[in-house]
Parts: C-alpha cells; sequence; structure tokens
C-alpha cells in the first residue's frame, strides 16, 4: 500500500480560460450544432445560458447549465459537451468600470 496524500483536488492543474457567460452558451451551441446525433434527435437543441454556482465544484467548474428534461434522448450526449466546456472554461466575474 502506497501512501496517499490528503490533499488531492481533481482541479489541481487545471487551468480555465474565463469567459463571459455567452461565450459559454456559444461554445456549448456551437457544439451542439456540430453533434451528428444531434442535429438528427428530432427537436432544435438551443443551449441555455450557463448559471453560475454558488462555488466551484470539486472539479474547479463555477457554472452549470440547466436543461434537463428538455431533450429526452438527448441529454447524455449534452453532457458531455457541456462537461468539455466546464474543463475548458469558467464564467468571469463582473467587468469593473463603469460603462457609457
Amino acid at each position: 500500500m502506497g501512501i496517499e496524500p490528503t490533499d488531492f483536488t481533481p482541479s489541481a492543474g487545471v487551468e480555465r480560460e474565463l469567459v463571459s457567460g455567452e461565450e459559454i452558451r456559444r461554445r456549448v451551441q456551437a457544439m451542439i450544432d456540430d453533434h451528428p446525433a444531434l442535429r438528427d434527435c428530432g427537436k432544435k437543441v438551443i443551449a441555455p445560458m450557463p448559471k453560475p454556482t454558488a462555488s466551484e465544484s470539486l472539479t474547479g467548474c463555477n457554472w452549470t447549465m440547466h436543461y434537463l428534461g428538455q431533450f429526452p434522448g438527448c441529454e447524455p450526449i449534452i453532457d458531455e459537451i457541456v462537461a468539455l466546456v466546464q474543463h475548458e472554461a469558467n464564467i468571469a466575474g463582473p467587468a469593473t468600470g463603469v460603462r457609457p
């Protein structure tokens, strides 16, 4: 038996790009539109806006998408797409500065 580290975190070493929620939605939508099984599922799959989570998950991601029940039969594929984008990007914090 080896000695297990006690401070293991699954997100160790994962660097995520900070982008807007709209950019995350666009990335998920592009992957949905490119997936052959989702093009043929009989229903137009539209990615919702990501929702920030109260805190980072164990994976280090700070957002989720709520679409369950809207796309029966297609949800496992959508789950995979969302997981891929969650591994790449986090929602950036609110912009600083005042808009004109």
